[in-house]
């Protein structure tokens, strides 16, 4: 069976069981002018028709929509940020989210819909001890091991109220952010430009820089 059906149907079974209305900001350097763009779009509209309507794709340009961009600090195609209902930066992806990108993807659409959030409890009874804090992890569409440390990471920023704010970054689509942080081996974490750890560790460790440092 085709790895692209698997995933397609991935999409469409799940992204039904989102249950309230949610919106992503997503900006491109133009308006479908490039075949990155239609591929980009194209991908992000498979999230957005399986929705039953409860996600749309609030779309920007980086020419046409400069001050917004400016406002979140945008100046890479694609971004696609998650922003609360307080206009805090959640989630950042700079990658259109495909492969092994597709289910955590989903996972903090759904939880960013009201979905359980297993780490909530404990990221809330803790947040008087977190300063605001930002995580980056660098990934590719093919990593085996990339899915869950983005999956802890994005359940941890979307529990914290805007103290924590995760960078998602494919180094295929941006191998000079790959290089700047000598990215041999994926996933790779940056914790505040300080901690840097490399592969598969538990949500532990992480939890433990941020609010026990």
């Amino acid at each position: 069976m085709p790895a692209s059906y698997v995933f397609k149907r991935m999409i469409k079974d799940e992204m039904k069981k989102l249950s309230k209305p949610i919106k992503l900001r997503v900006f491109m350097d133009n308006n479908g002018e490039s075949q990155k763009y239609a591929y980009t779009m194209s991908i992000l509209k498979a999230y957005e028709e399986n929705s039953n309507g409860l996600l749309t794709i609030e779309e920007y340009t980086l020419k046409n929509n400069a001050e917004l961009a400016q406002k979140y600090k945008v100046d890479r195609s694609p971004t696609i940020l998650f922003i609360d209902d307080e206009e805090n930066e959640l989630i950042r992806y700079l990658s259109a989210p495909q492969g092994s990108e597709i289910q955590p993807f989903i996972q903090a659409l759904l939880i960013f819909g009201g979905a359980p959030n297993y780490y909530e409890s404990t990221i809330k009874e803790n947040l008087d001890n977190l300063s605001p804090s930002t995580i980056k992890i660098m990934v590719t569409n093919s990593c085996a091991y990339c899915p869950q440390m983005v999956s802890i990471v994005s359940q941890f920023a979307l529990a914290s109220e805007g103290k924590i704010k995760v960078i998602i970054i494919d180094i295929m689509e941006n191998p000079d952010l790959g290089e700047a942080y000598d990215t041999s081996s994926v996933p790779l974490t940056i914790i505040n430009n300080e901690k840097i750890i490399t592969g598969m560790v538990g949500a532990n460790e992480i939890f433990d820089y941020l609010f026990c440092k």
